[in-house]
């Protein structure tokens, strides 16, 4: 796996994605090392093993974080004393998902096994092996994590081990963020800022910097988390605050306190989702032989009378009003 420079400028734009399978046979290799490797993210590049090279990966930029997950054959990637010109310095966090990485600096090595995360600077000479596998890179600047971390200069190269705190907050907020179809412009600094200080968390924060961390990084990891569960579990007409709460890990009473700082409650949520899943329904052709009860029961809502007037409070009117606007 390979990873994204903090200072590109695909800022708020889509995910990006790299597949050498896309790149012509006869110049697959060519391509792959020096216009992706040498000139994009700044690594020299080489197959570890004979046959054709493997290499798909998906990229997003955040403004001042980068992240990246995809899917590698054997390959070495190194920041030569030549590519350390750029003057790039950003702060590498590598985490094997499925795969083992080494990286191998300053005449000593390090192994990072399936969970571990293998940390490193991008302006330290060194070289990383990876085995084929399944991996996930943050990007960070220097500048973003001086402030966040004791002793920065231990990061020359660091293996987290798994299970480290906070380190399963990080990288299920990576996960979420990367599958998101849309993300809003206007958040992406604070989205970066979340990630630094769960990444700042993982690698060992100062003291003092855990109550700011734990209230921005780690409470936004986890409303998206909570978020994440109502938008997926909502249609369950037995979907509540207990099963998210065990899902995570937590009490029932944090979620409720970590949805009032911003002004919501699970319940509500739970019934907003509901009843968008009905009104998509409703607004539906290819449903309109579906009875409403139905579309309410499929919704998760188990009384129907409780989903009329739900349903025409918010949104001042009927079910049966909602089909016969869309047919005219």
């Amino acid at each position: 796996m390979t990873e994204i420079r903090s200072d590109t400028k695909l800022a708020g734009a889509p995910p990006v994605r790299f597949s050498a399978s896309h790149l012509p046979p006869a110049h697959r290799m060519e391509i792959w090392r020096e216009v992706f490797g040498r000139e994009v993210i700044r690594l020299d590049m080489a197959p570890l093993e004979d046959g054709p090279i493997f290499h798909d990966a998906v990229f997003r930029d955040f403004g001042s974080a980068a992240l990246g997950l995809g899917v590698v054959s054997s390959i070495s990637c190194e920041r030569t004393p030549e590519l350390l010109g750029d003057g790039n310095n950003d702060i590498i966090l590598l985490i094997p998902i499925e795969g083992t990485v080494s990286l191998q600096q300053r005449g000593a090595e390090l192994v990072a096994r399936s969970g571990d995360v293998l940390v490193r600077r991008s302006d330290d000479a060194g070289r990383t092996l990876s085995s084929s596998g399944r991996y996930m890179t943050v990007t960070l600047p220097a500048r973003a994590m001086e402030c966040r971390v004791a002793d920065i200069d231990r990061l020359t190269m660091t293996v987290l081990p798994r299970g480290t705190n906070g380190l399963s907050l990080l990288t299920g907020y990576v996960r979420m963020l990367m599958a998101e179809d849309r993300i809003d412009p206007a958040t992406l600094e604070m989205i970066s800022l979340h990630i630094a200080d769960l990444a700042g968390c993982a690698i060992g924060a100062r003291r003092d910097d855990w109550h700011i961390a734990n209230q921005r990084g780690l409470a936004a990891a986890r409303l998206r988390q909570i978020h994440a569960a109502i938008r997926f579990g909502a249609a369950n007409e037995g979907f509540g605050i207990a099963e998210v709460a065990g899902a995570m890990r937590v009490t029932p009473s944090y979620i409720r306190k970590l949805l009032a700082s911003e002004g919501d409650t699970f319940t509500a949520l739970v019934l907003a989702r509901r009843l968008d899943l009905a009104f998509e329904a409703l607004s539906d052709p290819a449903r309109d032989a579906v009875p409403i009860s139905r579309i309410a029961l499929e919704a998760g809502f188990g009384d129907v009378s409780y989903f009329n007037r739900a349903f025409r409070k918010h949104y001042d009117a009927t079910p049966r009003d909602i089909r016969a606007a869309r047919k005219g």
